[in-house]
């Protein structure tokens, strides 16, 4: 496999659901979620590319909302108005679904390419109540076209 820990934000151990869709607040991979946040210090020009597997065909109606997202504090958090979350990379297999994946489209992988100067990112997904992705992963890469 081209990824090694350093360059995983969901590792799919755990099946991706509604009640396990927690986005990652800590370098320190969460074994519960199966998630961590990457100290990247920014991507350079050249940028990184996101990832997405979704291996196994989830169930009708179910949507997966997804965004790569970058900050310069590790838990993500938002101290005042004038600071926010930047998303700087959504996960879509047709441009009318903005940022979702649907049902029909699994399974599936989404690849897609972000820069960043942001110095932490993350993967956050969330799924519609009462449904499952399985066992999601989120890697990122320099060079996936290559190695996939």
């Amino acid at each position: 496999m081209p990824f090694d820990e350093n360059l995983i934000l969901i590792d799919g151990t755990v099946d991706l659901t509604d009640t396990t869709d927690t986005p990652a607040v800590s370098t320190t991979r969460n074994t519960t979620y199966g998630c961590a946040v990457i100290d990247l210090k920014g991507t350079g020009f050249r940028g990184l590319a996101a990832v997405l597997v979704v291996p196994a065909a989830a169930l009708a109606s179910s949507t997966l909302l997804g965004y790569i997202e970058a900050s310069d504090e590790v838990a993500f958090t938002v101290h005042d108005t004038t600071e926010y979350l930047h998303r700087v990379a959504v996960f879509q297999i047709l441009a009318a679904t903005y940022a979702t994946i649907l049902a029909a489209e699994t399974p599936c992988t989404c690849i897609v390419r972000f820069t960043t100067n942001k110095r932490y990112v993350r993967a956050n997904l969330t799924v519609n109540v009462g449904y499952n992705f399985y066992k999601t992963q989120v890697l990122l890469s320099p060079y996936p076209y290559l190695d996939l």
